[in-house]
This record gives structure tokens, C-alpha cells and sequence, in this order.
């Protein structure tokens, strides 16, 4: 059965108008490439309530697969991750590995600290993995939840085009075999 796939754009930018969705377009033709499905498309402000609907919703409707994109930057606004280990019920974690390729990233040596603002996009669902953006700091993190899988990546259009290919197309692959 191919992958049933649900796109999560996240953002009130984007609910605004203030910047173009190119993600979507970008995601759209790649899932098509590895033979998936994209059951529909739902682009929420950055507020809670509304992301955990959107994935209620997108379970409900039968996906397999979920990608939001947006949220998980250093920002306030920036809830994607919370949100998401909310509604799952675990709890967070700094992925340290993440935090030692910020280090590289930043020449910082072994004792040299992150900013908290670093650990925020450091962290992740306790549950989840995550692998590293070598273009950017927000890293694509895979979560199981309800029988599916969720992907949460970064917003910047040429991240998403990086990781995609990167990680998350590979499992999609592999799914459809």
C-alpha cells in the first residue's frame, strides 16, 4: 500500500501571507516521486490548539505519514516540539548529539555551552529521533504516534529541500515496497 500522507505547514506567516508556502510545492512532487499519496494539506497558525486538531484530524482520516514543517526554531512562537510531546504524553529531551553538531557548527570547543536558545532547537519528544541539518540548525525529528509516523521539520525552504531527500524519502521508499 503506498504511503497516505498529511502536509502540516506551520505558521501564522504563513496564515498571513507574510511568506510563500514553497515547501508545499517542493513536498508535494517529491512524495508523488516515491509513489505516496498526499491526502491533503492543512497550514495552521503557530498556536497549539491548532496543530494537535490538524494531526487529530489527518489520523482520523487514515495517513500513514505526517510532516509538519515550521516551529522549530529558537523563537517563543517556536512550539512545534512542546506541542507534540503534549499531545503524545512524554516529555522532552536535548538531544546531545544535535547539541555536538551545533558545537562543530559553531567551533565551540568541549567546554564552550550552547545557548539556551540552542538546546530549545536541540530538543525533541523523548520518544522521537533526530537527525541533523547540515544547512541549518532545525533538525528533521521522527515520532511515532498512533500507528503512523510523524515527521517535524525546519521551515526554511532550503532546509526542507536538504532533508527531505535526506531522510525522510528513503523511509516513504521503503514503506511503498
Amino acid at each position: 500500500m503506498p504511503p497516505l500522507i498529511e502536509l502540516i505547514p506551520i505558521g501564522t506567516e504563513l496564515i498571513l501571507g507574510r511568506i510563500a508556502d514553497t515547501n508545499t510545492q517542493f513536498l508535494t512532487r517529491e512524495i508523488k516521486r516515491v509513489g505516496g499519496r498526499v491526502r491533503r494539506v492543512t497550514t495552521v497558525r503557530d498556536n497549539p490548539k491548532n496543530i494537535i486538531e490538524a494531526i487529530r484530524e489527518a489520523i482520523a482520516g487514515g495517513v500513514t505519514h505526517i510532516v509538519t514543517t515550521g516551529g522549530l526554531g529558537p523563537t517563543p512562537d517556536d512550539m512545534t516540539v512542546d506541542t507534540l510531546a503534549g499531545m503524545i504524553g512524554c516529555g522532552t529531551v536535548v538531544n546531545e548529539g544535535v547539541v555536538d553538531h551545533f558545537r562543530t557548527k559553531l567551533n565551540l570547543g568541549a567546554c564552550e555551552q550552547v545557548s539556551d536558545q540552542m538546546r530549545k532547537v536541540a530538543t525533541i519528544p523523548d520518544v522521537g529521533t533526530a537527525a541533523p541539518n547540515l544547512l541549518g540548525w532545525g533538525h528533521c525529528i521522527t515520532v511515532p504516534f498512533g500507528g503512523i509516523t510523524l515527521f517535524a521539520m525546519p521551515g526554511p525552504p532550503r532546509e526542507v529541500i536538504a532533508l527531505f531527500p535526506a531522510y525522510i524519502k528513503p523511509i516513504l521508499k521503503a514503506y511503498n515496497t
